[in-house]
């Protein structure tokens, strides 16, 4: 099969999870045709059958403001064309979805191409509410010829907000729990923090949305009942904020900040706990990959989350913007390696069992397959 995936670059769930299918399709035999205006977060190691295309963003005098969407639509026309593509797989639905389309219409007199969406979260629960973006959201979504989202949140948001014209098939984040697993590195460990100490983690790409201040904030309760270090990894538009709170709570010697990292396993792996405050997410595929790593997961109850974090048993659920809460179900744990210890073994349970990635990688396959049969959806 011949496939090209549109993503983002950037640190976020969407594009790593387009980069690693990409990586399991191509794994698989497939043809991946890796698509964005530069290289992907996570597209950092070599295999056979997967080719990057970098979508050269035009600046022209009369435009104002890049043509990404053209850009892109152009860009997917040519590889459509001179690959042989059958499966256009957009990732976000502004704007890759809508170059998608017009991408098959530009080629459909003489090549046939099918276009899947897949629906990451943000794409639905911020940017498609904005009333300039709803419409062109409700047309992507129609002239598409299949969606997934990645989680039954995310499945019951779209219809509620966009009652689109097709069945939306739910296939969830995924991790590859041969990649993510706990390694011992003491040696790391004690890079970051004392044998007498815990480490706290957390992930994010640093928005508005992860209301990172409120793991700092929960932080500083948590440190003084527990000696521990926090592990702050990641960067964006909060960043500065978030650099500002740490310096006023005179934190600094205390939470390191480790920016933008490719590879996340061996920090993971010296970690005790993995804090998450986002006041939603349409799945949350750090939380994910901590679990995978053994390490328990303490989050506001939002979006997709409670359909992998199993409350008191591999992590904790907690109303969104109770920091005193997070800081004491944080502190239950690390306060007892025994509990800590068979939270983790049930969480790496949940993510191999549920969402190990050869499990998710057939799931898209299949709907490729049937799609391509013309079999209805």
């Amino acid at each position: 099969m011949n496939i090209a995936i549109v993503c983002y670059p950037t640190l976020g769930g969407s594009g790593i999870v387009a980069t690693e299918l990409a990586y399991k399709l191509a794994q698989k035999g497939n043809k991946v045709h890796l698509v964005s205006y530069s290289l992907p977060f996570r597209f950092n190691k070599f295999k056979e059958n997967i080719y990057f295309h970098n979508v050269p963003i035009t600046n022209y005098p009369l435009f104002e403001f890049p043509m990404y969407t053209i850009s892109i639509a152009a860009k997917l026309a040519e590889i459509v064309q001179n690959e042989n593509i059958e499966i256009i797989h957009c990732h976000y639905a502004i704007p890759h979805t809508i170059s998608g389309i017009i991408a098959k219409e530009i080629i459909k007199d003489y090549q046939k191409v099918k276009v899947v969406t897949t629906l990451h979260g943000t794409d639905v629960t911020l940017v498609g509410k904005q009333e300039n973006f709803r419409q062109i959201v409700q047309f992507a979504l129609n002239k598409t010829d299949a969606i997934t989202c990645v989680s039954e949140f995310l499945y019951h948001s779209t219809i509620r907000e966009f009652s689109p014209n097709k069945p939306i098939e739910v296939i969830p984040n995924f991790v590859d729990t041969k990649e993510y697993k706990r390694q011992k590195i003491p040696s790391l460990r004690r890079r970051f923090a004392k044998d007498t100490e815990k480490i706290i983690i957390h992930i994010s790409n640093f928005r508005k949305v992860k209301r990172v201040p409120d793991v700092v904030l929960a932080f500083e309760l948590i440190q003084k009942e527990i000696p521990s270090r926090l592990l702050l990894v990641g960067d964006g538009p909060d960043f500065s904020e978030v650099e500002s709170l740490i310096m006023k709570l005179n934190l600094k010697d205390k939470i390191w900040c480790l920016g933008e990292q490719t590879s996340v396993v061996e920090l993971l792996s010296i970690s005790d706990i993995f804090l998450l405050t986002s006041e939603t997410e349409g799945f949350g595929l750090a939380a994910l990959e901590a679990m995978s790593c053994e390490v328990p997961v303490v989050c506001y109850n939002v979006g997709g989350l409670k359909e992998f974090i199993h409350d008191g048993k591999d992590g904790f659920l907690i109303p969104i913007g109770k920091i005193d809460l997070l800081a004491k179900k944080s502190i239950e744990l690390l306060s007892n390696d025994t509990l800590r210890t068979k939270f983790g073994k049930k969480a790496r349970q949940t993510a191999i069992e549920s969402y190990d990635s050869e499990l998710i990688t057939k799931k898209y396959l299949n709907l490729y397959t049937s799609l391509l049969n013309g079999d209805t959806l």
